[in-house]
């Protein structure tokens, strides 16, 4: 059987099909082809997995993507509150960091694993869907519509907007309370991203290796902060810094700790190694995606937690700590301007924050969408055709648009009170948790179920159960004792928003995919689509 019309624009397909029980169509462009059998067991000629875009990915533009993507906003903004959430416990405190970087490597090689079983774009989608096939749909239908929801980058453009603002001179009170300037400055960086992405995936990948570039040496700066202040930072006053040298100082707390406390402080944290697993969002977008992950990953996670922990012992040395806690979100560029002097460190060092969280902001969007992208081609949702299309610049604009609108619409809401960034890391980390937990577990069964199957890298079973041991820990640990630690009023408790958002997706797989056609009597049948472009894509038809 031949297909008909065949456009030349598109990848060639092959023109021997066989037919299946399962009647679904397979149409190209808007040409509509033969009844046939499952996707997985068509023979088109080409990978359906692959992108239009095509891999152009090496291993130093992964590092950029990888350590872009970690060191953002997050060392420079939370390591305040996480400071006050250990009490003011130095011993705590690094504790907290360092088990943080522990599980991050363990999540790292969690994800380096299936990865290598799954190496196409789509990440913890693909993960899970290969994993939690019962019930029917649920699992693809809820993450899918959760990602979605969830795709923004809010809380980096907030520290970007903040670090503008007090680069530019404005004191730290009308930054981090009087105003949500740094807001819209966010709302209009993310904007411009989105622009940028989504008429040239080239031009989008240049300025952002550009930048990455610009980052790596930033890190290097910041990886010798700590050794300055050990070495040749003295204050002028009285107060003693809040790490001077004597055991009894770091043993020593400052607030009560809780469990509460503690949870909050680690996910915080864990939220700054955030990145590790993103990078896998656009596995058929990378050049040998198994070996240059397993370069790449390892490396970028170890430049990271070098700078971070320069960067604590920078913190520490420099700040009292009533100074430290006051300092908030603005304590990465307070510090700067201790160290340097208000021209130089105000100014210069504010400025290549900002540029870090700019730089984090590239990829975080260019992530999303193609998260957004490989979500719509489910077809699941309402205008997945167009949400998942590359039109009219090859690039998926209609999901870079979308990333840019709820990210935007976020930081109008928000309130311009300093709490509104540690809840929205707190909530993201808390539902980030879930998914790290589900697949955690996930991989355990996956080996059992694909015991022929060997990977090329292996994560440590050691290892993957301490993050379903910290995982379990994290998701019941901000229910025991108070969560004023990311509170914001008018707005239910970090953990309980995040459950919320994802029952609200799962409530949505059970009312379209359950529910309604058994009440109407219908069943939803699947369709292959290829565009244009070359695109395979799904949609959902009702059949009486």
């Amino acid at each position: 059987m031949e297909l008909l019309d065949q456009d030349p624009l598109l990848p060639k397909k092959s023109t021997d099909l066989e037919l299946g029980s399962t009647e679904e169509s397979v149409r190209y462009g808007s040409v509509s082809s033969i009844r046939t059998a499952e996707l997985a067991e068509l023979n088109l000629g080409f990978d359906h997995h692959e992108v239009p875009q095509g891999r152009h990915l090496g291993i130093f533009s992964t590092i950029v993507l990888f350590v872009s993507r970690i060191v953002g906003s997050g060392i420079f903004a939370t390591p305040s509150s996480i400071f006050v959430g250990c009490g003011g416990s130095s011993v705590l405190f690094f504790g907290v960091w360092c088990f943080a970087a522990l599980m991050a490597f363990a999540g790292l090689y969690l994800f380096l694993e299936f990865g290598s079983l799954i190496p196409r774009s789509g990440g913890r989608k693909n993960f899970l869907e290969a994993v939690y096939t019962k019930p029917d749909k649920m699992m693809s239908v809820t993450f899918t519509t959760f990602t979605v929801l969830m795709g923004m980058a809010v809380s980096n453009a907030i520290v970007f907007g903040k670090y503008v603002l007090y680069g530019l001179g404005y004191d730290e009170n009308f930054v981090n309370q009087n105003s949500k300037a740094c807001n819209y400055i966010g709302a209009a960086l993310v904007i411009a991203i989105a622009g940028v992405h989504g008429t040239s995936v080239k031009g989008g990948v240049y300025i952002q290796n550009l930048l990455g570039a610009l980052k790596l040496f930033f890190s290097l700066v910041i990886s010798c902060t700590g050794v300055y202040a050990m070495c040749f930072f003295r204050r002028n006053d009285n107060e003693a810094q809040i790490l001077s040298g004597s055991w009894q100082a770091a043993f020593q707390t400052h607030d009560q700790v809780t469990v509460s406390s503690i949870t909050t402080a680690f996910i915080q944290a864990f939220f700054c190694f955030a990145g590790w697993d993103n990078v896998h969002s656009v596995a058929s977008e990378i050049k040998n995606p198994v070996r240059t992950l397993k370069i790449a990953g390892p490396l970028s996670l170890g430049i990271s937690l070098l700078c971070y922990l320069s960067l604590n012992v920078a913190y520490l040395r420099v700040f009292t700590y009533d100074e430290f806690k006051a300092a908030g979100p603005l304590a990465g560029s307070i510090l700067f301007t201790r160290l340097l002097g208000p021209n130089l460190g105000r100014k210069l060092i504010t400025f290549g924050i900002a540029l870090s969280a700019g730089s984090n902001l590239f990829v975080v969007v260019y992530s999303v969408s193609r998260m957004n992208q490989e979500c719509f081609r489910e077809g699941f949702l309402p205008f997945s055709r167009f949400m998942a299309s590359n039109k009219p610049w090859g690039a998926p604009l209609p999901s870079l648009t979308l990333c840019a609108f709820i990210t935007s619409l976020w930081l109008v809401l928000l309130p311009s009170s300093g709490g509104a960034y540690s809840y929205l890391v707190a909530m993201e980390g808390y539902a980030n948790q879930i998914i790290i937990l589900l697949v955690a577990v996930g991989l355990f069964i996956y080996r059992r179920k694909n015991s022929d199957k060997k990977a090329e890298i292996r994560a440590s079973s050691a290892g993957v159960v301490a993050l379903i041991i910290l995982s379990t820990y994290l998701l019941i640990g901000p229910f025991i004792g108070s969560q004023n630690e990311a509170a914001v009023r008018h707005l239910p408790p970090y953990p309980v928003t995040a459950l919320l958002l994802i029952c609200s997706c799962l409530s949505f797989w059970f009312v379209k995919f359950v529910v309604l056609p058994k009440l109407l009597g219908y069943s939803l049948k699947r369709e292959v689509d290829i565009l244009d472009d070359g695109l395979v894509m799904m949609s959902w038809h009702k059949v009486f």
